[in-house]
């Protein structure tokens, strides 16, 4: 088991990231209806897990209970579009509850895409409730120094 320092900064940074997303779905939940164009505040927002390797950048988005065929992913512009709903169970009425905790409606995320990403070889795979989708890196394809002849 390896030892890891204390760093408050992160703890501080992972309070502020827990909070800002307790205000935003709760203030998702009770302004009603919003305008397409405001993507980052959708009916709830799902948790996300974006990491790189040397090769490509991968985001996971935790999409339980949502189909694939519900799911649209786009890349438009600089930024990676992603949209679904997850729909409320159609056996059980919603007065039928008696607890009603995990997330239902519409949700939206926009991501920006660093300009390294090549657009064109982006998939994504939906496996046992996780979206997995991989962002491959452009290849360099030339040296880094060039010489310029000078007339």
């Amino acid at each position: 088991m390896a030892i890891q320092r204390w760093d408050p900064v992160r703890d501080l940074m992972t309070l502020q990231e827990r909070m800002n997303r307790l205000f935003d779905d709760a203030f998702a939940r009770s302004s009603g209806p919003r305008e397409v164009e405001d993507l980052a505040s959708g009916g709830f927002r799902p948790p996300v897990d974006l990491f790189e390797t040397a090769d490509r950048y991968v985001l996971r988005v935790d999409l339980p209970g949502v189909a694939p065929g519900e799911v649209e992913l786009q890349a438009e512009g600089a930024n990676l579009l992603l949209r679904g709903e997850r729909k409320v169970d159609g056996e059980v009425g919603r007065d039928s509850f008696l607890r009603l905790e995990r997330p239902y409606g519409p949700f939206a995320l926009q991501i920006a895409l660093p300009p390294s990403v090549d657009r064109t070889g982006i998939q994504a795979a939906h496996h046992d409730g996780v979206l997995e989708v991989t962002l491959p890196k452009r290849r360099d394809e030339g040296p880094s120094r060039i010489k310029v002849d000078v007339k």
